[in-house]
């Protein structure tokens, strides 16, 4: 009896430990699901997505419309304080992680503050403030999103996210609206946004599928069909800066996978395969198209050839907008006071097409911050990448590749469209990566080891076993 009772009592205290630990990280699971689909529904709204997308031909009517849907959308209004108060819950209550330090912090807080204290110059301070607290709110759930979530949370919640848009928008171009039309030269996938909006959304779907491929094996069964989909859907958005970057990405996630999944041996084999159906295909293909070939791949079946010199009116456009920039070269016009409704109205009216950016994120920042803003900018964009291509080529883990080609795609995608800080999910979840950068490269690790308690589960379970086999060894004696 002396010594089954303090066995016994062990085995008590540690099954209640287990018990208590079970608790806490089925609450911290749930906790964390919430949020993340409180935040899915709350970016859906933040964004003048429209159910269904419905394109107007006439440039002044269409960037009258772009312009009252980000400047006085009434979900717009009411989602980003939401947004705010699920970023504080989720600080407060979720384990926080990483130490933050060092010249890629300093670099974003640089930024940002350039960027706050252009209300000061701003040629329109009332548009400049308010878009100064949309910015604010976005910069503080970058930070939140990275500070509370790991990596496979953020492309868990980005994959559900995107993948549920995409879903929407199939639905609306299917049944709503019934144009899907794949073999027409002129259709262009949208559903409930652009174009290159849902390029952009498609692409982050497929970063974060292949990702979590690596995290999760027995998910293939739909992670592979859901990737097939979103590349199928992005090729029919004949976005060709996007497509262009994807291949590029998709390359490098795919050999790595190559090498996780199979051997040298099978890994020859699918080379060889993919040789034997790529090159006769291609040598097929030029032979009929003949030096139509390489146009007709990059035009990606788009009919629009004659803009292909000028690429896609952005060159015209790139022109008359460096105009504006030399009259305000140093501290331009304000943060994102450049693009009113009058001067949107304009610009599309001198260009013949709708026109709510410049089609070039480093050209926007110009605009707003003057080159000593975008120069910031382009620094912590650029030096973030580097950061995490150095970081991918130490651990060679799925999490620093996903953080590489995010960040990545991030760089290249504004040097043809505008992805400035903004509440739109695919983009806020490369600056998070941006943020996860600023920490050091040990931070991340330590802190999933500390902060969660489903971390320690298999240790404590270990050692109920441990007693619970001391408890029958007692009996057996």
């Amino acid at each position: 009896m002396s010594v089954l009772t303090p066995t016994r009592r062990a085995l008590a205290e540690e099954q209640s430990q287990v018990n208590a630990l079970e608790r806490e990280s089925h609450r911290l699971r749930w906790n964390k699901i919430l949020c993340g689909i409180a935040l899915g529904i709350c970016f859906w709204f933040s964004v003048p997505y429209q159910f269904p997308f419905v394109q107007e031909l006439d440039p002044k009517l269409a960037a009258a419309a772009e312009s009252q849907a980000y400047a006085g959308s009434i979900s717009r209004q009411i989602s980003m304080p939401i947004l705010l108060c699920i970023g504080l819950y989720m600080l407060w209550r979720l384990p926080r992680r990483g130490d933050f330090r060092g010249r890629l912090m300093a670099l974003a807080l640089m930024y940002v503050g350039w960027a706050a204290l252009s209300i000061s110059w701003s040629t329109d301070p009332s548009i400049t403030g308010k878009r100064l607290i949309v910015f604010a709110i976005d910069a503080f759930l970058a930070f939140v999103i990275a500070r509370t979530l790991s990596m496979m949370e953020m492309e868990l919640l980005g994959f559900c996210a995107t993948a549920g848009v995409a879903l929407i928008a199939l639905y609306v171009e299917t049944v709503k609206l019934a144009e899907l039309a794949p073999f027409d030269p002129n259709y262009r996938f949208m559903g409930v946004t652009t174009a290159n909006y849902m390029a952009m959304s498609l692409v982050v779907c497929v970063f974060c599928a292949l990702t979590l491929l690596e995290h999760r094996r027995r998910w293939a069964v739909w992670l592979i069909p859901s990737t097939i989909l979103a590349l199928t859907l992005l090729v029919l958005t004949r976005s060709r800066v996007s497509t262009i970057i994807v291949i590029v990405m998709l390359a490098i996630m795919l050999n790595k996978i190559a090498r996780d999944f199979f051997s040298p041996h099978v890994r020859a084999m699918v080379v060889f395969g993919v040789l034997a159906v790529v090159v006769p295909a291609t040598i097929y293909f030029v032979g009929r198209s003949g030096s139509n070939a390489a146009r007709l791949a990059f035009m990606m079946g788009r009919s629009d050839t004659e803009n292909t010199s000028n690429l896609s009116n952005r060159a015209p456009l790139w022109s008359e907008l460096m105009e504006s920039v030399e009259r305000n070269p140093w501290l331009g016009v304000g943060y994102d006071a450049f693009w009113t409704p009058a001067r949107v109205e304009s610009i599309s009216a001198d260009q013949g097409w709708t026109v709510p950016h410049a089609h070039n994120t480093y050209l926007d920042q110009a605009l707003s911050l003057g080159i000593f803003g975008a120069a910031l900018y382009a620094a912590m964009v650029w030096s973030a990448v580097v950061m995490a291509w150095r970081r991918y080529r130490v651990d060679k883990s799925a999490d620093s590749l996903f953080a590489a080609v995010l960040l990545t795609w991030l760089a290249l995608e504004g040097l043809a469209e505008s992805v400035p800080l903004d509440p739109y999910l695919p983009t806020l979840l490369a600056y998070a990566c941006i943020a996860k950068m600023c920490m050091t490269e040990t931070s991340e690790a330590v802190a999933v080891e500390n902060s969660e308690p489903a971390s320690e589960l298999k240790p404590r379970r270990f050692a109920a076993a441990h007693s619970r086999q001391l408890l029958l060894h007692g009996r057996g004696r």
